[in-house]
């Protein structure tokens, strides 16, 4: 701090004690090799400098999202997403419970081809036997790495008790194609852009998110 107080100072003497603020700016533009000798120079406190603006806008950042996230969640309990539900898609759970969570989620990045036979699979599967599904569905998250090659998913397929004969036949039906296209579409005209996504008791929530959030909004959406 010292170098750069005394280079305040010999700055003042070349501008002049009462230059105003764009003075000093054309200065520096005219003369960068002073402020990277002083970097140069101090080098830790420029980096602790930078690391701290980092964190507050990082921090500005984080706030700004928490702020965006709870307005849209104040409009989804006044106004509830309505995703469409059919007990044959449901995979845990039964009719009589009162907190419906529906999930959009990609086995892998949304760009990536392989995410799309994926889905295909696990429809496939699902068609047959919904725990099934369900082992397939954990299986293939925690191998996301493996998802690009085919056969992988035919091993896992049979590995969680599928048939794959069958599977084989259902990935080509119009069924299967209508299924996923059916879920891409609803998921669009919530207005939603990357997965994952959470729709608990109508209201969105984006992301992973921690228990106690999902514990607030279920609570929020259970007084409404």
């Amino acid at each position: 701090m010292k170098k750069i107080v005394i280079l305040t100072a010999a700055l003042t003497s070349l501008i002049g004690c009462v230059s105003p603020d764009n003075q000093l700016k054309e200065t520096l533009r005219k003369n960068p090799k002073i402020i990277f000798d002083v970097i140069e120079e101090n080098p830790d406190q420029f980096i602790e400098v930078v690391n701290r603006a980092a964190q507050k806008s990082q921090q500005k950042q984080y706030e700004k999202q928490i702020a965006e996230m709870k307005s849209e969640q104040d409009k989804d309990l006044k106004a509830p997403k309505q995703p469409k539900l059919s007990s044959d898609k449901r995979l845990v759970g039964d009719d009589s419970g009162n907190i419906i969570i529906v999930e959009y989620a990609d086995f892998q990045c949304p760009a990536c081809k392989m995410a799309y036979p994926s889905a295909q699979y696990f429809e496939a599967i699902r068609l047959q036997d919904k725990t099934k599904a369900m082992k397939f569905y954990d299986y293939v998250f925690e191998n996301q790495k493996h998802l690009a090659d085919e056969g992988f998913l035919k091993k896992a397929a049979v590995d969680v008790g599928a048939n794959l004969k069958r599977i084989e036949v259902d990935i080509k039906s119009d069924q299967v194609k209508k299924i996923i296209q059916d879920d891409m579409n609803e998921f669009q005209s919530f207005g939603f852009t990357g997965t994952a996504v959470l729709i608990l008791n109508g209201v969105a929530l984006n992301g992973a998110q921690k228990l106690d959030e999902l514990e607030r909004v279920t609570q929020l959406t259970l007084k409404k």
